[in-house]
């Protein structure tokens, strides 16, 4: 339970546009490393033969992981924009410009949020044949 104050009290303590970008940054990091276990399965069932694989790939087509393949997709790319901000601070000396590069990775994510929508909304919404 100590952990958890110290977390609170170096973390949580400060909260700022880098501390939350930090802790996003980690936890869809964390979020894919644990995502790449059954897509791995996944792809091994391909070597099991035709017919295992079409089972796994039907399983795929419900609407409860067409939804998790939605949040993939924007996990993925609030990753991808935070990551290209870290680059930004890193390589162009921008740590004043925190929120800017902050608000312009949201930015991205939510044109990949609005973009992904008309594609995954009518797919999670049908149910599945």
């Amino acid at each position: 339970m100590s952990w958890l104050v110290n977390f609170q009290r170096s973390h949580l303590s400060q909260v700022s546009v880098g501390n939350i970008s930090w802790l996003l940054h980690r936890l869809t990091g964390v979020t894919l490393a644990i995502y790449l276990v059954p897509h791995f399965i996944s792809i091994h069932s391909s070597q099991l033969g035709q017919k295992m694989f079409d089972q796994e790939m039907n399983l795929y087509t419900s609407p409860f992981f067409k939804f998790a393949e939605f949040m993939l997709v924007l996990t993925v790319a609030f990753h991808m924009f935070n990551g290209l901000r870290i680059i930004a601070l890193d390589c162009f000396n921008l740590a004043g410009h925190q929120k800017l590069l902050f608000g312009l990775a949201l930015t991205g994510c939510t044109v990949i949020l609005i973009s992904a929508s008309f594609l995954f909304v009518p797919q999670i919404l049908v149910p599945a044949h």
